[in-house]
């Protein structure tokens, strides 16, 4: 509704200049004064009329003037009036089709390996940083544990869930523990937390199917314990980073401080992943400068989408760049892999 209230506040004529403005300063990255806005869009209004009009916009709020005798650039409401009301949607050049496409048809029977190929191409087409979450381990389902014993002291744990992923990891089997008593407890895990949300596995009824076997002896009581910690606390969701020296390239970040704090966050996964899953409810999503709540990102934006497998949404991918940047083909970009992303999984997963 706000959106709303503020498109009636500006006239047609001050729309056409505060999208000149924008659009001129993603392309150029310089501060954009009255008489190149004269010059380079046809207005079919003096420079005059266009300086009062600037003027307008920046008590708005809507503009800033980073110097004195400089031009005007856009506020982060400048970005955001312009996102949600002036944009143009933009369609990817059949040319960044065939780079994205072409990327995920490789042979890649990895999961992590289409995460890996997407983060990079994402970053090498859009000139910015791409992050993609892996599907977000609470949202999937419980379908079947299997403990496949590698030799007497070894066995390999493979949980599959609904989405048909599959975690796996090596656990060492205590003396005293029999391959017979392993088979018991797959049965039993199976039987009991078949379609039960993994968010649920660190509850109460993990600990009864311990209590269960754990009255046998002290080493089957050991293996279950890190076999339930295991489920409770795996390794979840990973990020995927791609292209964090891109930013680099971009004007806006030649302070050295603003580049060490900016990758310091990048390196704080724990960070980006909160930040990817609090997107993922929306199918687009577009966080502009301070509607970033962490301070290190305020001069960023960041658009992401969410993906999904076999019909249900799982993870997000996302670029992120300097509030300047080309919202219009980075939106291009993250819908077209949004979709890339989500058949190449199903069909691996098939």
């Amino acid at each position: 509704m706000l959106t709303m209230r503020v498109m009636t506040m500006l006239s047609g004529r001050k729309r056409a200049i505060l999208k000149a403005i924008v659009s001129d300063y993603i392309q150029r990255a310089e501060p954009v004064g009255s008489r190149t806005l004269a010059r380079r869009y046809n207005l079919g209004i003096s420079p005059a009329t266009i300086r009062n009009e600037m003027a307008d916009l920046g008590e708005m709020g809507y503009l800033e003037q980073p110097h004195t005798s400089a031009g005007r650039i856009p506020s982060y409401k400048g970005y955001r009036y312009f996102v949600d009301s002036l944009m143009e949607a933009e369609q990817l050049s059949p040319a960044d089709e065939e780079r994205l496409s072409r990327a995920l048809q490789q042979r890649l029977s990895k999961i992590d390996a289409v995460f890996s190929e997407a983060s990079r191409v994402l970053s090498e087409v859009s000139q910015y940083v791409s992050l993609i979450l892996t599907p977000i381990f609470g949202q999937q389902t419980f379908q079947q544990l299997r403990l496949v014993p590698l030799d007497s002291q070894f066995v390999v744990v493979l949980m599959v869930t609904d989405t048909g992923l599959v975690q796996n990891r090596v656990m060492e089997v205590p003396p005293g523990v029999s391959a017979a008593e392993l088979d018991q407890i797959a049965q039993v895990f199976n039987k009991h937390l078949k379609g039960m949300s993994l968010e649920d596995l660190n509850s109460s009824f993990l600990q009864e199917l311990y209590s269960v076997f754990s009255r046998r002896n002290r080493a089957l009581q050991e293996f279950l314990a890190d076999l339930i910690t295991g489920f409770t606390f795996g390794e979840g969701e990973k990020v995927f980073l791609g292209g964090t020296t891109n930013i680099l390239k971009q004007p806006e970040f030649n302070d050295v401080e603003k580049v060490r704090n900016l990758l310091q966050i990048l390196e704080e996964r724990d960070h980006l992943c909160r930040l990817l899953m609090d997107m993922a409810s929306e199918d687009i999503a577009i966080k502009i400068g301070e509607e970033n709540e962490c301070l290190q990102m305020k001069d960023c934006s960041i658009v992401t989408a969410s993906y999904e497998i076999n019909g249900r949404r799982m993870g997000t991918i996302g670029i992120l760049g300097p509030t300047r940047m080309d919202y219009a083909r980075v939106i291009s970009v993250v819908e077209y892999m949004q979709k890339l992303l989500s058949k190449t999984l199903g069909d691996i997963l098939l």
